[in-house]
């Protein structure tokens, strides 16, 4: 029987039963699904859930047409007016948070980005997400479009900037380990954040959800990837983590380069905060983009082992097996940094040596010069051989 595109095939020790609903176990943990398929008839529409919630208007559905099965689940036109999102996992609640959290959906509604207009949730889980479009864009059509999606994804999390969380890369890092840890990659990774990363409000886009409105790209706000769900835990993640999620599912249809990669950032950092930019926000040594490229393309590995795509996971391995090259220059360069303790450290001596007459005044000073010298040479080289964030 051939498995829809949703089932995780690479991973799942259920096999594929379309009558099945209650829990599947996967090497990966454990996925919950209820039973949607009435949800894929018109008379299902027809009255409104007894159990749940329902967030928004009950659209009067009077036709109904399966558009296509995805890895998020299925997506249907109804009305030839609205697209439904059937997610037949349960991944939590993501989508119905941002609908019924008024400050958070104020702050986005003027933005390129089309809210739902229902969300009906159950147990803590989005089930069926309507979104007030008809049309989305094509993978292609998104490619021709990265940087005016880019300037559209900065606009929103300009919007989303003041209900913003700090900098917490602790639990960052160790979302790493744990996707890491799963996945038993051969790569480790850990960074340091800048003040100016800070963690926002969940959305999940994706290059295939995008409608045009008006002339503009909109984003359709997903809900979160059973890949996500299996590998790590829930948390704020910063725009960085958004953009770069994004670019590298652009490489999955045509591999990026050094100049496209800096035009979708600038595009990005065009309507984005301008703090989202400034000092050492973009910097490698801080983490930068590029770790969270490494983060985006984990998660693009569990996908293909999910859902069994070769190809993918091949291409995710080989990106992976070059990190190790960033990560020895970097390794380099903590050397540089440690001078600058050294030369603090020589400061120390040459201040104790003069108060204590160990050494003559001369030699003190000669020796605190010296060591000051050193300190700030080895910090400029520091920084001024962190790799560019493109």
């Amino acid at each position: 029987m051939d498995e829809p595109k949703w089932w995780p095939i690479g991973v799942s020790q259920t096999p594929y039963d379309p009558s099945f609903k209650g829990e599947i176990i996967t090497s990966l943990g454990r996925l919950n699904i209820w039973d949607y398929k009435p949800s894929l008839e018109l008379g299902w529409w027809q009255e409104k859930p007894e159990n749940g919630k329902v967030w928004g208007e009950w659209l009067d559905v009077k036709i109904l047409e399966i558009i296509q099965h995805d890895r998020y689940g299925v997506l249907l036109n109804l009305n030839g007016t609205h697209i439904a999102r059937i997610c037949p996992f349960e991944v939590g609640n993501d989508i119905s948070r941002m609908v019924r959290h008024e400050p958070w959906n104020s702050a986005v509604s003027e933005n390129s980005i089309v809210l739902p207009s229902m969300v009906w949730s159950l147990g803590g889980n989005d089930r069926i997400i309507i979104y007030p479009c008809s049309t989305l864009l094509s993978i292609e059509e998104s490619h021709t479009m990265r940087n005016r999606i880019a300037e559209s994804v900065g606009q929103i999390h300009s919007s989303l900037d003041k209900f913003s969380t700090p900098n917490t890369e602790r639990i960052w890092n160790d979302r790493l380990k744990e996707i890491e840890a799963s996945l038993k990659t051969n790569t480790l990774w850990r960074a340091p954040h800048s003040k100016f990363t800070v963690g926002l409000p969940r959305l999940n886009f994706d290059i295939e959800a995008v409608a045009l409105i008006e002339g503009k790209p909109a984003m359709l706000p997903q809900p979160r990837t059973i890949t996500e769900h299996l590998l790590c835990n829930q948390e704020r993640l910063p725009g960085l983590a958004t953009i770069m999620a994004l670019e590298t599912q652009w490489n999955e249809f045509e591999s990026s380069n050094e100049e496209s990669r800096k035009q979708l950032i600038q595009s990005w950092l065009k309507q984005a905060p301008i703090s989202y930019g400034k000092g050492k926000a973009l910097s490698t040594l801080l983490g930068g983009p590029w770790v969270w490229r490494y983060h985006a393309t984990l998660l693009t590995l569990g996908q293909a082992m999910i859902f069994s795509d070769t190809e993918l996971e091949k291409n995710s391995i080989k990106w992976l097996s070059d990190v190790s090259r960033l990560q020895a220059h970097l390794g380099i360069l903590r050397f540089w940094k440690s001078g600058l303790w050294g030369g603090i450290t020589g400061i120390i001596v040459a201040f104790f040596t003069w108060q204590l007459d160990t050494l003559t005044p001369t030699t003190s000073a000669l020796i605190g010069l010296v060591s000051l010298f050193f300190a700030i040479a080895s910090n400029q080289l520091y920084w001024a051989k962190d790799p560019a964030p493109y």
